[in-house]
Parts: structure tokens; sequence; C-alpha cells
């Protein structure tokens, strides 16, 4: 494939669920008086939520279902499929953790031949989506990927109502939500006329307090937002990182025909357009080319780009050819802009609306991408960094990332500030929080390019992967794309785990070791070396094997574990093929192995993973011991126990294994 070819939107599905609630409602639903013009500041007047019995992954398969029917394509033509939500709100007072939500749909809509992982990055989430399938087309790993959302998250308006004192109070921005589902199918374009000419996100962690969603201390979940500093700097530093990026794009001050910003009020619009205008020293932004779609939608959270972007071309602002500014804002801080400029996709969705296009039947390709092409350059693990044992015990999950970071900080060439990329993969966090992404609040402690871009040029962005025990090992995969596609040239990938039931239900933990750990990564000096190949398998027949969520009914929050009595035993035969696959790919021998990084889960399993494998349990590192289970941080905490009793040598191969719930299974291939 052509690394310059731009990536275009193929098709987009958008849900509205049909019930409608006004403003009106909304206010007069509080409990405590709120004597303040709500609708005339916002600009909202009606917003959807969702019915009885639809939840998060109800919209997101309702946007999915739309998407497909508005494209060429079928399930089996999708390479990866990203799901972006903040609101894992699955169920009826259930917050879903684990299986994640993609690969519920990836067994849903039979995506044979997708990698799925979820991502989290606040209201930036789906956008965040975008720049990772960019990434992923321009290294040429795939031939399309999908990004979806399901954001159902008026729960946290009802929460709200029951707990908002006065219009001054921090939960206020809770009643401006509303529900909606989005689903985009992107590839790379025929030309470089159409597609996305620019997408550039950073993250200003210094910001990251600014809005917090987690769970409420009257039960629940809650968003809490400071409104005011949070606008403040998110319309600085919005305006000039677009007016950076129109500028780098060659695009002019009135190049484009629309400019669409994240829908939050129409007071921050209407201040975003006025700085950008102030910049410029031209009332280039107005009413004509301003979108603001919120009347009648409220604030979608990570789908509200997506949302007005499909409202107007159903009501035919958008033509055509026309070129739009995206502008990203979310809590974190999250800031970017992307440049597009559309081919026929609004003729082709108005079309559809009037008749869904017949079935071209597309060629598909059985095989997955991974078997096809090899996955980017030889990246290297340049640092690790786990919790010294001083800090074990702490039952704060970011206090430990803290110290996993700045541990792997202190044994790299690296300086905080030369990390472009942060990843956070770990899943099981205090307080439930969601919102904003952790990799973004650590981005702030730790000081990362916090402000912004430094003098030369240095900066940082941040978000979450979401995918259980194997999510460390996608990070890894995915930055390895990053680098490939020049998004960044050095990555960070960390993660934590809580155990949430310890104060109050000790007899219901997930058995899980409370830690930290994290992995620098850039490219490897000599050729060959590092990470080559990762593959990651699944099977979905056994989805069901292990699952755990967060009851909500109550006021305090209980984690719910359940697990098949044989899991690990599907595990293991989950393995097995995934190993055996991937050794044939890189036309290797299991003899010709020298060290084997499995999953931590106890000694216990290691031996019996060895055994299957027939290797000799001599080549397997095992620092779990009795346990518990290192989980996220298995792989960080075994490769630093190698290293440190000595045991690599240059030339070494190490197959690394991660396996967790879904069934998914992820094997990279490591040349030491």
């Amino acid at each position: 494939m052509d690394q310059k070819l731009n990536t275009i939107i193929e098709s987009i599905g958008v849900y509205l669920p049909t019930q409608s609630l006004s403003t009106d409602e909304v206010i007069q639903g509080c409990k405590n008086p709120i004597p303040f013009p709500f609708e005339k500041v916002t600009g909202i007047k009606n917003r959807r939520v969702a019915g009885q019995g639809e939840f998060s992954i109800d919209l997101a398969k309702r946007a999915v279902a739309e998407c497909l029917a508005n494209s060429k394509y079928h399930p089996a033509d999708i390479d990866l499929l990203i799901c972006c939500n903040i609101s894992r709100y699955d169920g009826k007072n259930m917050l879903a953790f684990e299986p994640n939500t993609s690969i519920k749909l990836r067994k849903d809509f039979n995506f044979s031949n997708a990698l799925v992982f979820d991502i989290a990055n606040a209201c930036a989430g789906m956008f965040t989506g975008i720049h990772i399938v960019d990434a992923f087309l321009k290294a040429g790993a795939i031939r399309r990927g999908m990004v979806v959302s399901g954001e159902y998250i008026t729960h946290l308006t009802q929460s709200a109502q029951r707990e908002i004192e006065g219009f001054m109070d921090s939960r206020m921005a809770c009643l401006t939500l509303g529900d909606a589902g989005a689903a985009l199918i992107l590839e790379q374009a025929a030309d470089q006329q159409v597609g996305f000419q620019e997408i550039d996100m950073q993250t200003l962690g210094r910001y990251g307090q600014y809005c917090i969603a987690k769970t409420s201390e009257q039960g629940g979940m809650i968003m809490y937002t400071d409104s005011v500093n949070l606008t403040d700097v998110a319309v600085k530093s919005g305006a000039k990182h677009a007016m950076d990026v129109l500028e780098r794009g060659g695009w002019g001050a009135e190049s484009f025909q629309h400019l669409i910003m994240h829908q939050t009020s129409s007071t921050t619009l209407n201040s975003a357009r006025n700085e950008i205008n102030r910049l410029l020293s031209s009332n280039v932004c107005h009413d004509g080319n301003t979108i603001n779609n919120l009347e009648q939608r409220g604030n979608t959270a990570s789908t509200s780009h997506v949302v007005a972007l499909a409202d107007h071309i159903r009501n035919q602002k958008i033509q055509s050819g026309d070129q739009v500014i995206f502008s990203v804002s979310a809590s974190g801080l999250t800031t970017g802009t992307a440049l597009y400029v559309f081919d026929d996709l609004p003729d082709r969705l108005r079309q559809s609306e009037v008749q869904k296009i017949s079935d071209p039947s597309p060629m598909v390709q059985k095989a997955l991408y991974s078997n096809k092409q090899s996955n980017g350059p030889h990246i290297r693990i340049e640092s690790v960094g786990t919790v010294p044992e001083t800090t074990l015990g702490r039952n704060d999950s970011f206090a430990l990332l803290k110290s996993a970071a700045v541990n792997g900080l202190s044994k790299s060439s690296y300086q905080c500030n030369d990390i472009g990329l942060l990843i956070y993969a770990g899943v099981y966090r205090s307080d439930y929080v969601l919102e904003p992404a952790y990799a973004a609040l650590l981005a702030g402690e730790l000081g990362m390019n916090a402000m912004g871009t430094s003098m030369d040029g240095k900066k940082t962005f941040a978000f979450d992967v979401f995918n259980g025990a194997l999510g460390f090992l996608n990070a890894c995969h995915l930055a390895q794309q990053m680098i490939a596609a020049g998004k960044c040239q050095t990555a960070m990938v960390v993660a934590a785990e809580n155990e949430n039931n310890a104060t109050l239900f000790p007899n219901e933990q997930l058995g899980i070791q409370e830690t930290a750990s994290a992995f620098i990564l850039d490219t490897h000096p000599l050729e060959g070396k590092g990470f080559s190949r990762f593959l990651f398998n699944y099977h979905e027949e056994s989805l069901d094997a292990y699952t755990t969520y967060c009851d909500l009914k109550e006021v305090t929050p209980h984690l719910l574990v359940e697990k098949a009595p044989n899991l690990e035993t599907l595990y293991l035969d989950a393995i097995l093929s995934a190993v055996k696959e991937l050794l044939e790919l890189e036309n290797l021998d299991l003899k010709q192995i020298d060290w084997v990084f499995p999953p931590q889960i106890s000694t216990e399993f290691i031996i019996r993973l060895s055994e299957a494998l027939n290797l000799p349990g001599q080549k397997f590192v095992d620092v779990v011991g009795e346990g518990p289970d290192l989980f996220s941080s298995s792989l960080p905490y075994a490769f630093e126990y190698a290293f440190a009793q000595g045991w690599v040598k240059t030339g070494h191969i190490g197959l690394m294994i991660t396996v967790g719930s879904g069934i998914q299974v992820g094997c990279a291939i490591y040349h030491f």
C-alpha cells in the first residue's frame, strides 16, 4: 500500500433513540430548584434518551448495522474494529468491564477477520479511533477499519438530578447530555484530493482534573466538571491548534465550508468561534459555516461530531466536495484538529435514505490481515518499569501507576517530554474512574508536555486501551503501528490494577495483584531486532467464560466476577492454536524459541502451559509464584525478571503470550 494515501470515510451509521426529553423536563426533574436559564445558555431544547432496555452496547449495535447497510462492504471485509465509548453501561445498573464491547460486536456481526479492542479517551474517543485506524492504514497493516461508539450517558443526568444543589454545582454539565450511537468505516482514498488531509491530536494533561466521571457516593455514576476553567483552556488551546494544523495543511483561512466542533453548548461554540476569528483578525467563522447541532441532540459525548455530520448531510447542508474542519476537544485535556475533503459520500448517504445499496458482492479476503502483511518496523522495549516493593500494598491504582512510570523513566535514555504517545492498558481503577483517560491523568501528574507543545516541538497524545489482560500487548502493537505511520517516535505503555472489592467485599475479589508496570518503546537501532509480528486470535464461542461487571443498584458499587470452572483449560486450548499459527507465519519452529513469557496467572498454569506446548519448563519465565495473577502487568514483570536474572542474551528469540476474556489470545515474537 502507498503510505501517502489519505484515509477516507467510506460509510457512516448513526442511531438516535426515538424517545426525546426536553430541557424543561430535565430541569423540572431536579430534586432542588435550578434558577438558571439553562436552555438559553446551552442552546439545547431537546435530547434523545435511550428507551427502556436500551444501553450503550445496543446503541453501538444499531449504529454498526446502519453503517454496514450504507456500505459496499460486508463484516468480513473489516480488518480492525475499535469501540470508543466512554459509557460501559450495558445493562440496568450494570457497568461492564470484561469481555470488552468490541469482541461482543465481533461475535454479533461476524467480523470474522477483524482485530478488535476498545479504547477510551472521553469525548475525543471516536477521533482517537480514527487517528488509530489512519495509522494502521498508513502502515499497510489493514485494508479498512470500523470505529464505533454507543453512548448511553443520560444515566448521568438522572444522578445529577438527584444530587445537584444549585446552578453553580459542578454536576450541571450532566444535564446537557443526550444518547446516541455512531459508526464509521474508513479506508484509503483513491487519490490525494479527498479524505483526511491532516489529523493531529495531543493531550494537555495539566488540565485533566477539570472533568471527572466516576462512581457517586450517592449511588450510580456521576460527572464533575469545572466548566469555566475547562471551557477557557479548551477554547484557547483548540483555536491555536486549529490554526497550526490549517497552516501545516496549506488551507487558507477561508478554504473551508464547515467547522464542526465538539457539541457541548452554544456558549462554548460561540466562544471558540470568536477565538478563532480573533487569531485570524477576521470574521471567518460565522453562523453560515459553524455547525451547531445542539438544539435537538444535546451533548452526545464521543459521537457528537459524527451525529452532527450525519444530520447535516441528511438536511443537504453538507455536499460532496465540501471541505470541513473538525475541531476536537475533550476532558483530559485532549485537543485535536482534522481537515477533511468529501468525495461523493454525502450523495451516497442521501441516496441510501431512499433505497439501501444493493449487494455489489465485494471481494472478501478470508485470511486475517496479519497473515498477509508484516506488522510494521521492529520496535524494541527500551525500558521497563515496575512498582518498587516499598510502594506495593497501596490501595490506589493511580499512585501505583505513577510509581511504575517514574521507575521506567528513571531507567530510560529518554526524558519525560520525549514520550510522544502514552497508552494506559489497565482495567480496574480506583473509584471506577472512566473519564478522562487514565493516561491523560498520568501525563498531567508527570508533567509530560502537560501544557501543550514544547518550544522544541515535543508533544504527547494520551489515551486508554481497554481489553482485559490482552490490553497491554494490544497497546504495544498499536504503538508499533503509530511509530510506523510517523505519528510518534517514542511510546510508553502503562498499566495498573485495583481490587475494587477489597474493602467492602473482601471475599469476592478478582484475585489479581494490585500493582503497575510500564514499557518504553522505540524503533530498534538494529534491523531485525525487537518485536516482529503480533497475532491475536478470538474464540467468541467462549465469550461468557469470564465476565466482570460493576453492579450499581445499591449505593456501594459491587464488582461481580463470573468464571467458568474450566476457564484455564479453555485458555490453554486457545493458546496452543495461536502459538502454532504465529510460528508458521514467522517460519519458526517451537524449538527455536529460547524464552517464553507466559500469562502470569499462577505457577501451576505456567507448568500446564509448558506441558501442553511440550517445552522444557526452564524456558518459561515464572515471576508470579503463588500469585496473585499479575494480569495486565504480566509481560513487564516477566521481562524485567528475565533480564535481572541474566537469562536473556543477544540473538535469543522470545515468545510473548497473553490470554483473557473473550476468549482472546495475543502472541508476539521478540528478537533480542
